[in-house]
């Protein structure tokens, strides 16, 4: 019989907290919840083309925007296009009217106590092409559903007075599985679903300002490996940004809950660059964890879950900070038989799941949304959830996998279709 180990890398997803003050104090949702958006086709600004970049634009007769969302929903709640959910209503939507380009358009103030010294705008994502325009400036261009951006905003931001914030949105080009890809391919129709009049393009997942001081905290995460389930071996991974024209030395601290496990690092970064850190338990013993907590997939136990809490000090100031959750779990899998086998902790884990096409048509499912829907299959006893094309991006929905001991499948078929 062969039998396959692989190390269960965990998709760490960064959580709505970093430390609670530092947080608090350091991110601001630029959200349609939070301030104003408006969108507007691209072929109808004519004359205003140059005017959408300034302050106090008359923005009157353009269409209220939900961020995150699609141009279409904006244009269902705003009224103006009857509710797709009833009857035929769906069909006969003028497609042409929403598979083109729209601008975004909002205005923001920097918060007072974004007293650090870089600002950033952030972005993740938008459907499927997205050129970003900074007080008339442009600072980038984001290509695909699931790209993020992280800009350094620092010297374009005005302190004092209202900044403008411009996106001009494109559809993806068809057919989608051979050049939109990476996108939400079923919205050009599917046999369990309609063509979403403008591809489900717009802004589609969150926007949101940070202000950091020099060194930024990257995508960290959590390998576990279980030699024993009575003993898990972590091993920790983070990327340090040093966004600053100097050499800068710093220390890296974490903090594992529960149980108080501590570690530091003096660690000394290049300029304007990206220094990879790696953590075992041969530097700290401390990542051996003695009668681990495991993460079970529901119905074979409790599915536990660990934090950690990484923060970036230059001298006593704090540069950055992050808060991750993870689960330890050992992931093996086997082919006897011809049948593919998957086991968590040692134990054969028997799969029952439902499959999900995206998180809604429309894509409005939204934050907590996630919690319920998860919550539902975990009460039917499933275990896993197929992410058909992996067309559920939103952190949300991980985290609800994670809380109620629910396994993702997420596949990407035909996101790298040769035709």
């Amino acid at each position: 019989m062969k039998f396959y180990t692989i190390q269960f890398y965990l998709y760490l997803f960064v959580l709505n907290a970093l430390s609670l003050n530092f947080y608090a104090q350091n991110r601001v949702s630029l959200n349609s919840s939070d301030i104003a958006w408006k969108v507007k086709p691209q072929a109808e600004i004519g004359k205003d083309s140059l005017k959408i970049f300034t302050p106090n634009y008359s923005d009157a007769n353009w269409v209220k925007a939900v961020v995150p969302g699609t141009v279409f929903n904006s244009y269902v709640l705003s009224g103006l296009e009857k509710d797709p959910n009833f009857g035929d209503n769906i069909y006969q939507v003028d497609k042409a009217k929403y598979d083109r380009s729209f601008w975004y358009r909002t205005e923001f103030t920097i918060p007072e106590n974004f007293t650090k010294e870089i600002v950033w705008l952030n972005f993740e994502g938008i459907n499927r092409e997205g050129e970003i325009y900074l007080n008339g400036k442009k600072i980038a261009v984001l290509s695909g559903m699931m790209q993020r951006g992280k800009f350094d905003i620092t010297k374009l931001v005005h302190r004092k007075a209202k900044n403008v914030l411009n996106i001009l949105v494109s559809i993806p080009k068809q057919p989608l599985n051979n050049y939109g890809s990476p996108t939400y391919i079923s919205s050009a129709g599917w046999d369990w679903m309609p063509y979403v009049p403008g591809l489900n393009s717009g802004i589609t997942d969150d926007v949101f300002l940070s202000n950091t001081d020099k060194v930024i905290i990257a995508d960290p995460w959590v390998h576990t490996s279980l030699p024993t389930n009575a003993r898990a071996d972590l091993e920790i991974k983070v990327d340090l940004k040093n966004s600053s024209a100097q050499n800068q030395e710093g220390v890296l601290t974490g903090v594992i809950m529960p149980g108080n496990i501590t570690f530091s690092k003096k660690i000394s970064l290049d300029a304007d660059g990206i220094t990879n850190v790696k953590l075992t338990k041969e530097q700290f013993p401390e990542l051996s964890i003695q009668n681990p907590k495991l993460w079970w997939p529901n119905g074979y136990g409790d599915p536990n879950l660990y934090t950690c809490q990484f923060t970036f000090k230059i001298g006593n100031v704090v540069s950055d900070s992050q808060k991750i959750t993870f689960g330890i779990k050992k992931y093996t899998y086997d082919t006897e038989g011809g049948v593919l086998h998957i086991s968590i902790n040692g134990k054969r884990v028997f799969l029952k799941g439902g499959n999900w096409g995206m998180s809604e048509y429309m894509l409005r499912c939204r934050g907590e949304e996630y919690d319920l829907k998860v919550k539902l299959h975990k009460e039917m006893n499933y275990n896993i959830i197929r992410n058909w094309l992996g067309s559920t991006t939103d952190d949300e929905f991980y985290q609800a996998c994670d809380k109620y001991g629910i396994m993702v499948w997420d596949d990407f078929w035909l996101n790298a279709n040769p035709n």
